[in-house]
């Protein structure tokens, strides 16, 4: 059964109109036709059996929630070049992050992100969240400087080093929000380890081997939900 996110108000009958582009998804990539049954996501959160219309979806019957994962991990990742980026959100999507945080550090190589690119991204996180059946779409926030990253108080923060303390942290039955630093494909400077120190985050690694700027994020998040 696929699953579709749908945003706005729904008419009469539960019935939601689909942007033209999940219409050609469910239709042509999917293959399926009207009367078809597919489940359907909610802007709360809900997960519905619903019918396939001309052009829209007719919610039936509410289905159990997913729920959440049992932490609530921020990962702030710095710029990637290329669309290196939308993989991280691919993938750490279906990990089991629920917020992203554009970071610009002094290593990156692209250093803004335009209105066409946050667009892009908003979309591979709804496109990942169907294809993993999340029951939540994660947001995407606004570009920080490192300066400007703080650790959310109550929230434990790690930020991911190489050359950093390999603990099994992850293995702690610990429910806090949890925060996640990732830095770019040319690492951090040294000044930028200790100013994330300063700011409460702990320095770790995953082990020996090092990993892809766009898959730590996603490896660390599995880690951290078990």
């Amino acid at each position: 059964m696929i699953r579709l996110a749908i945003e706005g108000q729904g008419r009469s009958s539960r019935i939601y109109p689909l942007a033209p582009a999940d219409w050609h998804y469910v239709t042509v990539v999917m293959r399926r036709a009207i009367g078809d049954a597919i489940e359907v996501m909610t802007a709360d959160g809900q997960v519905w059996q619903a019918q396939l219309l001309d052009r829209g979806v007719q919610l039936q019957v509410p289905l159990m929630r997913h729920g959440l994962p049992r932490r609530e991990i921020t990962l702030y990742q710095a710029l990637l070049k290329g669309d290196h980026f939308s993989a991280v959100i691919d993938r750490a999507t279906q990990a089991g992050v629920m917020h992203f945080v554009p970071v610009l550090t002094e290593r990156c190589i692209v250093r803004e992100v335009t209105a066409a690119k946050a667009r892009r991204w908003r979309l591979v996180a709804k496109e990942a969240s169907e294809q993993s059946r999340r029951a939540y779409i994660p947001d995407v926030g606004e570009m920080l400087s490192l300066a400007e990253l703080r650790l959310p108080p109550q929230s434990e923060g790690f930020v991911l080093d190489p050359q950093g303390e390999y603990r099994r942290v992850w293995l702690s039955q610990s429910v806090q929000p949890l925060s996640l630093v990732i830095g770019p494909e040319g690492g951090w400077s040294a000044g930028e380890l200790e100013v994330l120190q300063a700011g409460g985050f702990d320095r770790i690694s995953l082990g020996e081997g090092i990993f892809r700027a766009e898959n730590a994020g996603a490896f660390a998040a599995i880690l951290f939900l078990q």
